[in-house]
Formats: C-alpha cells, sequence, structure tokens
C-alpha cells in the first residue's frame, strides 16, 4: 500500500469512527505519523480526501457481481446481491451518514450520485423483468409500481446507516444482515407463489 492508499484507508477508518465533522487532515496525519503538509501533497484539503473515497466506493459498487442475467434462477442470487451491496455500504458509512452536507458542500457528486441511480434503475428494470420471465414475480404489476419499487429500494439502501445509528444501533455482519432482510420483504408482495418458495 502506498502513501496515496495510506492516507485514504486511515481517513476511511477516521470518517467512519468520528465523522467528517470532526475529522481533518490534521488528524490523519497525527494518526499516521506524518506531517499534514505530507498528506496535502496528495489532497490539498479534507473534502478532496472525501470526494476521492466516494469515488472510489461507487467505483467498487459498480464492480461487484450483481444483478447477472445468468443468476437471477438462483434461489439465494436475491439476497446474496443484497448483502454484498450493504456489506460493502457499511465499508463506507460514514458516506451516508453525512451524505447530504456531502453534497451540498460538492455537488458533482450529486451528479455521480444520479447517475449511478440512472444505471441502476436500468438494472432494475431488466432484473424484474427476468423474475417476470422465470415466474418469479407477479406479471400484473403496472410499470409505475415497479418504479416505486426501485426507488423505495434506493431510500432504504440510502438510510439504513443512518436508520441503524438512531434506532436499532446494530454493529457490522448484524447490520447488514438486518436490513438486507428489511429489503428483501420489500419484493414479497410482488412475488409469485413461485417467488415466494424462491426466496424463502
Amino acid at each position: 500500500m502506498n502513501t496515496r492508499e495510506k492516507i485514504l484507508a486511515t481517513a476511511l477508518r477516521l470518517f467512519n469512527e468520528q465523522g467528517i465533522d470532526v475529522i481533518t487532515i490534521r488528524h490523519i496525519a497525527k494518526e499516521m505519523g506524518i506531517s499534514h503538509s505530507n498528506i496535502q501533497y496528495y489532497f490539498p484539503n479534507a473534502d478532496e480526501i472525501i470526494a476521492t473515497i466516494y469515488v472510489n466506493h461507487i467505483e467498487e459498487l459498480n464492480e461487484l457481481p450483481i444483478f447477472m442475467a445468468d443468476e437471477t434462477h438462483k434461489p439465494a442470487a436475491l439476497k446474496n446481491s443484497i448483502i454484498a451491496v450493504l456489506e460493502h455500504i457499511y465499508q463506507y458509512r460514514f458516506i451516508y451518514i453525512h451524505f447530504v452536507v456531502i453534497a451540498r458542500r460538492m455537488p458533482e457528486l450529486k451528479k455521480v450520485y444520479a447517475q449511478r441511480f440512472k444505471i441502476r434503475r436500468t438494472q432494475f428494470l431488466q432484473l424484474f423483468e427476468d423474475y417476470r420471465k422465470q415466474g418469479i414475480v407477479r406479471a400484473d404489476i403496472p410499470a409505475p409500481v415497479w418504479e416505486n419499487l426501485i426507488r423505495s429500494l434506493y431510500i432504504i439502501g440510502d438510510f439504513w446507516i443512518s436508520a441503524n445509528e438512531l434506532t436499532t444501533g446494530l454493529k457490522g455482519k448484524k447490520a447488514v444482515t438486518y436490513y438486507a432482510g428489511l429489503l428483501q420483504d420489500l419484493f414479497y408482495p410482488y412475488l409469485t407463489k413461485k417467488g415466494q418458495q424462491w426466496v424463502a
């Protein structure tokens, strides 16, 4: 791991532990045992570190092996995909706790977020169509309802970290498992009898 990568890893850990309103470049430098000017050689300010971490996070999310057409017939595919995404989000949880503030400070990241939503929407619609062809979801669901399901999945997916901080207070795998269950249950009203057995 080179210096730049160490800075990002240290910053990620400190932001997760204490938040972006507390941690500065000087805190990161002290934790690493280097001068803050050494960090500024790579990142002029904390916002640049946050932006880089966010972009890295999105790129890694996009590389997760989810929404694969040849996997949709497997009973564990949906659950495994949800868990994989939530595990990754948990690793970058400070972003989701502070994202409104981050987006206001760095509007360009809001654009990255919007682009990701557009891509995921298309993938979800294709996934639902694949499920319909397999008899896993009902064929009588109108298109606007599928759109609303996608929005609901995104709302929970993006804000479960904050909800967990405020209410359930679960840590690590327990948090991921609990909220993955909530997301999976959103699909239940749309499932056929076959689909209900498929996700059981």
